[in-house]
């Protein structure tokens, strides 16, 4: 089985999850010194702070090839404990990769407070063959291009950019 892992988040999201971890455990220690001293603090904010921060550290997905290119299995871990699992049949004859771009908007959780409206670009990828076409995933632009080198070094699969 050939495997390819990444971080759900980017790596801007990846240290600021780090620079997290570092402040919480700052807070806490201060915390106890806190308590030591006859004071109460209330612990859940560093805790809090510790969660978010596993959760942009170590979030991560997995693609799962089987050797003789049946199936994908779309594997999503924290802390190396499986949250998800899909298996994805690939097209008999499978010849290409169409990665196709999306723009997307969406609005803020809080649009009654402040109304914030984005747009983003979105890349779709899918599996190709003559007769089928099954969607593998949907990721940002560089990721999808790493995983497409990912198919195209070690399945000799083509992709397409649209």
């Amino acid at each position: 089985m050939k495997t390819y892992t990444y971080n759900l988040f980017p790596k801007p999201f990846v240290i600021f999850g780090y620079t997290l971890i570092f402040i919480s455990i700052i807070y806490i220690l201060v915390s106890i010194l806190i308590i030591k001293n006859g004071d109460h603090i209330i612990f859940p904010a560093p805790i809090a702070l510790m969660f978010i921060s596993l959760i942009f550290v170590f979030f991560k997905t997995k693609i799962i090839i089987n050797e003789d290119f049946r199936f994908i299995i779309k594997e999503s871990n924290l802390l190396n404990i499986i949250l998800s699992r899909e298996k994805v049949n690939i097209p008999h004859d499978c010849n290409r990769i169409l990665i196709k771009q999306k723009n997307k908007k969406g609005t803020g959780y809080y649009r009654f407070v402040l109304p914030v409206t984005y747009s983003f670009k979105s890349y779709d990828m899918f599996l190709c063959s003559e007769s089928k076409v099954v969607r593998l995933i949907n990721t940002d632009y560089s990721r999808s291009l790493k995983i497409a080198e990912f198919f195209k070094s070690n399945f000799n699969i083509e992709y397409i950019l649209e």
